[in-house]
This record gives C-alpha cells, sequence and structure tokens, in this order.
C-alpha cells in the first residue's frame, strides 16, 4: 500500500507543480479604450500580441473595445476580427437598413425614403432617442457569439471579460459581469445621442466612456498583476486639434469625463500601447484597414518592450485556445419568452420568425427571421438571448415595438417638378385593431398625395382590404417634331379605389381592386389658340377594374446589386366619359383630345427588372416592359414615355434619352441596359442604353404635336450618382438617335 502511495505522488507531482506554477505566475490583463472607429486599432495590437504568444488572462474594454475585446474573449483571433471588420457594411451597419427584400409588400414603397422619422406622441413629435437603434450590430453580434449563447457567466468565456457602460438613471458606472454578452457589448458602444440608450431592469445603459474609457482598476480588481494598455480614446498633446465633424464633437462630449478617469487609470498600466490616429476620427469605419495597420505598427515598435515585460516577469508564450465558433450550431426551443409586446400579437411576431416552440435553430435561422420580423416595420428593436434547460433552451426575445403614429419628413429637387418637401404620417389602428392608415404629400408647386387605408384580415396579416386615393398636379407637355416644347398643360389627375390584396412572404403581392380616375387640363403654357378660344378645362373620368401581380426580391430601394422586381397587370375599362368647360367654340377645337373611340377595352402589360453582383464594383442591370391594348383609348389614358425614375407619376414610363412625358403612346415594348460601377464607396457611374418600340393612333387634328404611329428608338446616356444620407444625388444626359438632341437630368433626395 505504502508502495502504491509513493508512486501515485511520483506520478502526479509534475502535474501538481505545473498547477502551482500556473496559479503563481504573474496573471496578464489586457484594456481596450473606447474610441469609436479608432477602436479597430486594437485588432493591429491584438495581432502582434499574438505573435509575441502574450495571452491576456483577463480583457476589459470600453465602447468599441469592449466589442472588440469581447468577441477576442469568446474565441476569435485577431485575423479572425481583421475579416470581419473588413467584411462587413458599415453603412448597413451603422444606418439599421434591412434589405429590401426582407420587407413585407405593402411597406416597401414607404421604406427607406425619408430623412427624418419622428414619433407621435401626446406631448407632439418625439425626437428619437439616438440617429442608430443598434439593431443590426446586435444583430451581428448576437450571431457571432452563437457559441457562447449557453453561458451567462463572463468568468466562464475562454478568457474572463469585463465591460463597462453608464447609467443614465443613477448616474453610476455598471459592470456587466454576467448575462447576456450581445446586451453587455450594444449597451457598453450606446455613444449618447449616436446610438439608443439599452433598456436593462431600471437602468437605461449607454457608453461606458462616458465615466471610464480605460477600466484599468477594474482589470486589477479582477486578479491582473501586470496591465497592457491600448489607449485610442484620446492624444494627450497640447497641439492636438479640437474636434471639428458632428461625430467628433458628439464622442469627445460623451467621453470628457471618462477620458479625465483615464489619465488617472493609465498610471497604473505597465505597458501602454497608444497608435498615431490623428488622421482618422470616431466615424472612420471606410478606413477600417488603415486603422488597423496603425494599431499593428504602434505595437511592433514596442516589440521590444513587450519581450523585457514578458521576461522579468517570467511569463511563457502561449497560444489562444482553439475554439469552435461555428455559427451553424443547433439550439432546440423548448419554449419562448416575449418582452415588450404590447400592441402586437405573440402569433403576428412568432408567425413573422417563423419560429415555434419544439423548432430546432441556428444563428442563420434568427438572422432571417428577425429580418423577416422587422420587415414589417411593427417593430423598432428586437435582441434574443438563451437561457438552457435540461432539455433544450427558452428563447427569450426582447422587443421595442414601433410608435403607433408615425411623421416623415424629406427634401427633395429634380429638374422638371423643381423643389419639394415630402411629408408622411402612418398611423397604425387608427380604424381597427388590424390597420394601417397612411398619408404622403408632396407640398410643392405642383403637388402630390396619396392616402391608403389597410385593414388586414386575420392575425398573420397575409391579406387586406384595401382602400385609396392619390391626387396629382402634374405638367403634361407637348413637343414638337424636332424636340423643342410646344406648350405645357396642367393636369389635374385624381383616382379613388377599394380592393383587396395579399402577400406570401415579403417577394409576393396579389392586388384587385376597382378604380374610378377623374383627369383634366389646363392651360400652364403654350396653347394660346385654344385657351384663348374660351376652354377653361376639359379631361375624360374612367372607371375600371385592375389586376396586380408583383414581385419584388430587390435588396436596396436605390443602388441595387441584386434582385428582381416584376410587375404584371391585367386592366379593365368599364365605363368612360367626356369632361368640357367652357366655350363652345373650344369645345369644337378640343373635341379629339377628350374623344371616346371605344368605352370598354382592356389593357394588360409588365415590367421585368434584373440586377446581378458581377463584383462588388460593377452591376449590370437590365430591364423589359411592354404593353397591349385591344381597342383604341381616349388620349387620357394612353401612357407617356421619357425621363428618368425620380420624376416619373401616374400612367408614365421612364426611358433614357428622352424628357419627361416626350412621347405619347398606345402599345410599346423596350429593353434597356444599366451598367453601374462604383467608383468609390459612395459614387457610382452609370452608363444606360435602351430600344423602344412603340404604335399610337390618333385623330389627324393632333398631328402636329409629334406624334408618329410607329416608330422605334434608340436611346442612350450617362449617370453619376452619389449615394448620401440625405438621399441620391444624380447628374446626367441622354439623347436619342431620332433628333440627337441632348437631355439633362438632375435629381437630389428620396422620391414621392
Amino acid at each position: 500500500m505504502r508502495i502504491f502511495i509513493l508512486f501515485l505522488i511520483l506520478i502526479l507531482l509534475p502535474g501538481f507543480q505545473h498547477l502551482e506554477a500556473q496559479e503563481s505566475r504573474p496573471k496578464v490583463g489586457l484594456v481596450l479604450s473606447g474610441g469609436g472607429a479608432k477602436g479597430l486599432a486594437h485588432i493591429g495590437v491584438l495581432k502582434v500580441l499574438e505573435e509575441e504568444g502574450i495571452v491576456p488572462d483577463y480583457i476589459t474594454g470600453t465602447s468599441m473595445g469592449s466589442i472588440i475585446g469581447g468577441l477576442y474573449a469568446i474565441g476569435y483571433n485577431a485575423h479572425e476580427l481583421d475579416s470581419i471588420v473588413n467584411g462587413v457594411s458599415w453603412t448597413t451597419l451603422l444606418s439599421d437598413q434591412i434589405p429590401l427584400s426582407s420587407v413585407s409588400p405593402q411597406e416597401k414603397e414607404d421604406y427607406n425614403r425619408y430623412q427624418v422619422e419622428f414619433n407621435i406622441t401626446r406631448d407632439g413629435l418625439e425626437i428619437p432617442s439616438g440617429l442608430v437603434r443598434g439593431q443590426k450590430i446586435s444583430e451581428l453580434i448576437s450571431r457571432l457569439s452563437w457559441h457562447v449563447s449557453d453561458n451567462q457567466d463572463f468568468d466562464e468565456l475562454p478568457i474572463p471579460f469585463r465591460c463597462v457602460a453608464a447609467d443614465l438613471i443613477s448616474g453610476n458606472q455598471y459592470v456587466f459581469e454576467e448575462g447576456d454578452l450581445t446586451t453587455a457589448l450594444r449597451a457598453s458602444m450606446s455613444i449618447p445621442s449616436v446610438f439608443s440608450p439599452v433598456k436593462m431592469d431600471s437602468m437605461l445603459l449607454v457608453d461606458g466612456g462616458i465615466l471610464n474609457n480605460y477600466p484599468a482598476y477594474l482589470c486589477k480588481k479582477m486578479g491582473a498583476d501586470i496591465i497592457i494598455g491600448v489607449n485610442v480614446g484620446f492624444e494627450d498633446k497640447a497641439d492636438r486639434e479640437a474636434p471639428e465633424t458632428l461625430p467628433e464633437i458628439l464622442m469627445a462630449s460623451a467621453t470628457i469625463g471618462g477620458n479625465i478617469a483615464m489619465r488617472r487609470a493609465i498610471k497604473r498600466t505597465d505597458l501602454l500601447i497608444s497608435p498615431p490616429l490623428k488622421d482618422y476620427n470616431t466615424a472612420s469605419f471606410t478606413s477600417a484597414a488603415s486603422i488597423i495597420e496603425a494599431g499593428e505598427i504602434a505595437a511592433r515598435e514596442q516589440t521590444d518592450a513587450l519581450k523585457k515585460l514578458m521576461e522579468i516577469h517570467e511569463i511563457e508564450k502561449r497560444s489562444l485556445p482553439n475554439i469552435d465558433k461555428s455559427a451553424s450550431i443547433q439550439r432546440i426551443i423548448s419554449a419562448i419568452q416575449i418582452n415588450g409586446l404590447i400592441n402586437t400579437s405573440r402569433q403576428f411576431l412568432l408567425g413573422n420568425l417563423r419560429i415555434e416552440p419544439g423548432d430546432t435553430i441556428t444563428s442563420h435561422d434568427m438572422r432571417v427571421g428577425i429580418e423577416r420580423a422587422m420587415g414589417t416595420r411593427y417593430f423598432e428593436n428586437i435582441t434574443y438571448s438563451f437561457k438552457p434547460l435540461e432539455k433544450g433552451h427558452v428563447l427569450i426575445l426582447n422587443v421595442e415595438e414601433s410608435n403607433q403614429a408615425k411623421a416623415k419628413f424629406s427634401l427633395h429637387y429634380d429638374n422638371e417638378y423643381k423643389a419639394g418637401l415630402l411629408a408622411n404620417l402612418t398611423i397604425r389602428n387608427l380604424f381597427g385593431n388590424s390597420s394601417r392608415t397612411s398619408l404622403t404629400t408632396d407640398i410643392s408647386e405642383t403637388p402630390r398625395l396619396a392616402l391608403s387605408h389597410l385593414n388586414y384580415l386575420g392575425e398573420k396579416q397575409v391579406a387586406a382590404a384595401k382602400i385609396g386615393f392619390t391626387y396629382e398636379n402634374n405638367n403634361l407637355p407637348a413637343y414638337l417634331d424636332d424636340g423643342s416644347k410646344y406648350g405645357t398643360f396642367k393636369q389635374q389627375y385624381s383616382t379613388a379605389q377599394a380592393g383587396f390584396l395579399t402577400n406570401l412572404g415579403t417577394y409576393w403581392q396579389m392586388e384587385v381592386n376597382v378604380r374610378y380616375t377623374h383627369t383634366t387640363l389646363q392651360n400652364r403654357s403654350g396653347f394660346s389658340d385654344i385657351f384663348y378660344a374660351g376652354v377653361e378645362r376639359f379631361g375624360n373620368t374612367f372607371l375600371a377594374s385592375r389586376f396586380d401581380f408583383n414581385y419584388n426580391s430587390i435588396d436596396r430601394r436605390y443602388f441595387p446589386v441584386r434582385g428582381s422586381k416584376i410587375n404584371l397587370y391585367y386592366h379593365v375599362n368599364i365605363e368612360s366619359r367626356e369632361l368640357y368647360k367652357g366655350s363652345s367654340e373650344g369645345g369644337e377645337m378640343i373635341a379629339p383630345l377628350t374623344a371616346i373611340p371605344n368605352r370598354q377595352y382592356f389593357r394588360v402589360g409588365g415590367n421585368w427588372q434584373k440586377y446581378i453582383s458581377v463584383s462588388n464594383k460593377f452591376t449590370p442591370g437590365i430591364r423589359l416592359s411592354g404593353q397591349f391594348t385591344n381597342k383604341e383609348a381616349p388620349l387620357l389614358d394612353l401612357t407617356f414615355i421619357g425621363g428618368l425614375p425620380f420624376n416619373n407619376r401616374s400612367n408614365e414610363v421612364h426611358f433614357i434619352g428622352y424628357s419627361f412625358r416626350e412621347k405619347l403612346v398606345e402599345d410599346y415594348a423596350l429593353g434597356e441596359v444599366d451598367l453601374r460601377y462604383r467608383i468609390m464607396p459612395q459614387i457610382h457611374l452609370n452608363v444606360q442604353g435602351g430600344i423602344l418600340f412603340s404604335t399610337i393612333n390618333l385623330p389627324e387634328q393632333i398631328e402636329p404635336i409629334g406624334l408618329d404611329k410607329t416608330e422605334r428608338v434608340l436611346g442612350y446616356g450617362l449617370m453619376l450618382a452619389y449615394d448620401s444620407f440625405l438621399g441620391p444625388v444624380q447628374l446626367g444626359a441622354g439623347s436619342n438617335d431620332t433628333d440627337h438632341r441632348l437631355r439633362w437630368y438632375f435629381n437630389f433626395g428620396f422620391n414621392f
């Protein structure tokens, strides 16, 4: 027995000695400061630390330091972090935009076309708590941390971790030691007025840099003997430049207190790395590669100091633990807990997520489901976490519903209709518990108005009864054969409709309705022979039914890179009537313009667009469109062709090479190719070309206004566009092979 015990001691003694050495060796703490985009320099520093075999025992961080530090703590090495940072679209990430293809069909028309948005409350318009809700950032962190979603204790992560936030309610620092990692990282980086605060329990959490931008004391408290710190928060130099841009000013204002505390905390640092980042600001995310490189260069300059530090404290080289971070790890959902639902039903949310208790899901399922739920526009924010059970998990959904009443505004300008203010009021549940009422107006010299009301049928809201009204005050130019303008009518155009629609998923929608259209023409300029004869106004009314089939998988409203868009329609005119006010002499003159050759006729047509992503810079687009009418229709029910999409109105089809409404057709077929090249991240060059075949049959009295019965036209043009946060800015020119006259096009802002 004694021999056996002695044998065990001899075998286990080296292990005990190694364990004792591990316990007794100095513990290394890594402190990562906040600094917005400049915090990406932490990745470059981590590359050098890995090369030197320095693996921290503890990590603390604030703001961007918490994001990088938290992801490093759960197993992402520096090269993986580099790939993640350079692989994401920062424009999308920081704007909370979801792909247009994920937006429900009835919401696509209003999505992403307003510059400012306000909640309407009993106290008036409510300014958003932040420019960015942080939905997309939360989604990204949740996906990247999927493999540790079971872990609620930050000491049990591959590297123990802490991050800091500030509570606006108490004014105190809050340290995340446990809980949901996504919530912790999102709260720590919530720069006031830039990102919306994170609500947790009775707290309202924002960027920890307000109070503690460099949590060195916290790292010491965790047990670190040696502190290696990375400072990207401020440059402690007397001649440094004052903040000038809005992001710089907001960041400087938010972290001024934290930077004062930072100066004191730096004194507790054994080795400080401060990358030179004066050429960058807190919003320089498009310079991610250069910022990471600056961090790497700064760390390499201190490799001798790092080696000396390791030598003095007898720290052996180590490697990061190899962690399985597969996002395809499945989670069995045994139960679902939803927090925050007030006006929306549980079934509606889960129906859009397409997740029910008993399902087995991956991070991909959650991402797609959340995008689809956000695409209903019923929610401002949806985050999730898991609570492990003996069998399966509880899926915890934290939901922030959209305000039931919203006001949205946008300025715009184009070379045809000039300046205007786009204003929208959307109210949910105004008439019934499952309704949506929307009023959009374009306040300008030629105003427009669109009112629609939907009453959804059923809890999943895949079908609805719809009524609507539109009004347009349009220009209707008439051109001579040489392309010069003969005159311009003022067109008053209005339509009232009622019907039903249904949608399948986020791509498909079908609608059938009955509509009454009233359209009249008055003088705006020219046509002296008509209006001096005593004509006040003339036009037609139309009663019709229409069926529309729509498919839309395009990823973005402007500058799409992939997806298709299809519209097929069948329009039956049931009855028409002539309208006239003025002298009898004038009535005879305009009679051909209001004549009704056939009261009943039908029209079929369609439009198909396709965008293909050839590379990250080059996107070709193809468009086919056509229309056939079985009998001759009145003049004011024909189709206008010309101009670009930003100045199109009812009964219009855009075509490069013609001015707005330059060509009037009865039947047509066209094909167009659009070759778009991204010169710089937000600057695009479009080369466009198209061919148009058209026919028209009108009385001879109208022939002087340059209308050929059958025609084939080649159009071509060049457009330069800037994708600004206020909307697209587009400038270009086009012409055609019939008159070779140059047409100019200009647009700023979002369209009606």
